[in-house]
């Protein structure tokens, strides 16, 4: 998912929300018209319900695909805010394949830092699930951290294949 956003979005302005449910519950998505701007479990309080733009529209449906079983990688505009650091951490967590997982002190080594560092760039990711920070794990290899609780975090790697579901 490259991030083909090339005009900034304004920052007050309106954006557009459509909620999806899910096997894990109602997740929020939220578009500025022509990028996916945040995903998140929480409802945004905001924005504007009218007309979805097209690519807010293609964001529920590959989102369902995912839900479904029938996607595995998503290919949608994304708009990322954050510090160059955070940045290459999304960037280096797209790169980690569907039924794939990476360890924080992995994460971390490849895109510089600490894995604490990667951790707290992970627990900020705006863009869940699109971005998926889901498939980091600690060093040991345990289920550790995730904006949108640890149950969910093990739901979708059950989805994704990496864990058994008659592990836990």
């Amino acid at each position: 998912m490259a991030d083909r956003h090339s005009k900034e979005p304004e920052l007050f302005g309106p954006q557009y929300v459509a909620s999806l449910d899910t096997p894990i519950g109602k997740l929020w998505v939220e578009s500025d018209g022509s990028a996916i701007v945040r995903v998140s479990f929480e409802n945004p309080g905001r924005g504007r319900h009218a007309k979805r733009p097209k690519v807010l529209t293609e964001a529920l449906t590959q989102l369902r695909s995912y839900f479904a079983g029938r996607r595995r990688k998503f290919d949608l505009p994304l708009y990322r805010v954050g510090s160059p650091y955070r940045r290459r951490v999304w960037g280096r967590l797209e790169q980690v394949p569907f039924g794939g997982v990476i360890t924080y002190a992995e994460l971390s080594a490849a895109v510089g830092g600490a894995a604490r560092s990667a951790g707290t760039a992970c627990a900020v990711n705006p863009l869940l699930i699109l971005v998926p920070c889901h498939r980091v794990l600690g060093s040991d290899g345990l289920l550790t951290g995730y904006a949108g609780g640890l149950w969910r975090k093990k739901w979708l790697l059950e989805h994704e294949g990496v864990l058994p579901k008659e592990l836990f």
